[in-house]
């Protein structure tokens, strides 16, 4: 087991901050779990079950037929659909060694800042997986006159955005609140649909309505929420593993290092689809080289003269595809989503929890008290409960 120990930063946390930090981190995630607040929500007991069920009722039939005087008609049976699953559990650590603990500068190990860190690191992990639950959603519109993903050439529009509203009304699909709608929608499609005369023109907000964090305005019903993690189709090459991205830790000549651990199987992938994607430039890779996170790198034609920086997130640059469909080369592909109410189930925030292991408090497996870390865990579920109750709407971008 390699648990990569920091080897630049200090550390360190009492046992009895534990607790202040874990409601720390409650708090963030009921501020920037963006999706969460939309759904079903259920707590995961322990001591139960791991399985999680959602029970739905389906409408009677309407009673159409007048009745007959002093005839009692026959009844009518109940349906009930149960949407059932399993929640996953995920997490991440860091740690240090007790070099560090002692002749770190104190000013820079604050404690604070690992939570900061590690509470951002879990908030994008879930929306991460959230948004892409999302964007299986099987009630899918195409922007423009696109009627299947690989025929897609257009930007989103309003008339676009109009057209899926319809369709959630059509179905009589109760809005989020009992008056809105709620979109989620990316950056770079924010970018094309601001030039719509229509979105420009709209009515939006009067000063006594409450936003929701990244609001941009309400139109037909529906309120849109800017969202970065609104999941975008950029390819396969990078692994579900890797959530289909890297990140930029340092530059080098060429030379693109990673934070992530690549293997020998995904350094080869991605040097032999020959293209990625940073910061709204498609470059050529010449090649990958395995390593663990930190070590493993990408040789990336012109990098040194790019404005490539820590923190920039790294993509399939050869676009979408799947076995039976293709956008153009160097195509993303962009998911708006739309949410009717009771559109997905999901555990909520109350499972996430941060785990202090002081120095030497691995006994006998650090008998030198050399070893320490922090780190966080938490239970995941989060599944559309009914396709119908929600819709995608698959757009391309001039953002680039």
């Amino acid at each position: 087991m390699d648990i990569n120990a920091n080897t630049t930063t200090s550390s360190g946390m009492s046992p009895k901050m534990e607790t202040i930090l874990n409601r720390y981190a409650l708090e963030l995630n009921k501020d920037e779990r963006r999706y969460t607040k939309f759904g079903v929500q259920v707590n995961i007991p322990p001591g139960k079950t791991k399985t999680i069920a959602f029970d739905k009722l389906s409408p009677l039939p309407k009673a159409v037929a007048p009745l007959t005087e002093g005839v009692t008609p026959d009844g009518h049976q109940v349906t009930i659909t149960r949407i059932k699953g399993e929640p996953d559990q995920f997490g991440r650590y860091v740690s240090y060694t007790d070099q560090l603990d002692f002749f770190g500068d104190k000013a820079s190990p604050d404690v604070l800042n690992y939570t900061e860190l590690l509470t951002q690191n879990q908030i994008e992990t879930f929306n991460r997986l959230d948004s892409k639950e999302l964007a299986s959603g099987l009630n899918v519109f195409y922007a423009g006159t696109a009627t299947s993903r690989g025929e897609l050439a257009d930007v989103l529009t309003v008339k676009d955005i109009r057209r899926a509203v319809t369709s959630l009304k059509r179905n009589k699909v109760q809005p989020v609140d009992g008056k809105d709608y709620i979109c989620f929608i990316h950056p770079d499609v924010v970018y094309n649909i601001w030039d719509d005369p229509e979105w420009r023109d709209a009515q939006t907000y009067n000063a006594t309505t409450e936003l929701y964090t990244g609001e941009l305005g309400k139109l037909f019903g529906v309120r849109f929420i800017e969202d970065p993690d609104a999941y975008v189709f950029y390819g396969s090459v990078l692994p579900d593993s890797l959530a289909n991205e890297l990140t930029v830790v340092k530059v080098s000549g060429n030379k693109v290092y990673v934070a992530e651990t690549l293997d020998s199987t995904t350094a080869g992938d991605i040097a032999t689809e020959g293209k990625v994607y940073i910061n709204g430039k498609t470059y050529t890779v010449s090649g990958a080289t395995a390593g663990s996170n930190g070590s493993a790198y990408l040789t990336i034609t012109g990098a040194s003269d790019e404005f490539i920086e820590p923190d920039m997130k790294i993509y399939d640059g050869e676009g979408y595809s799947s076995v039976s469909e293709e956008a153009a080369d160097g195509q993303r592909i962009y998911s708006t989503v739309i949410l009717g109410k009771n559109a997905f189930g999901t555990s909520g925030d109350k499972t996430v929890q941060f785990i202090n292991k002081d120095l030497g408090s691995a006994g006998t497996a650090d008998p030198l008290n050399q070893r320490g870390t922090f780190g966080w865990k938490g239970y995941h579920f989060f599944k559309i409960l009914e396709h119908s109750k929600m819709c995608r709407i698959e757009s391309l971008s001039s953002v680039n």
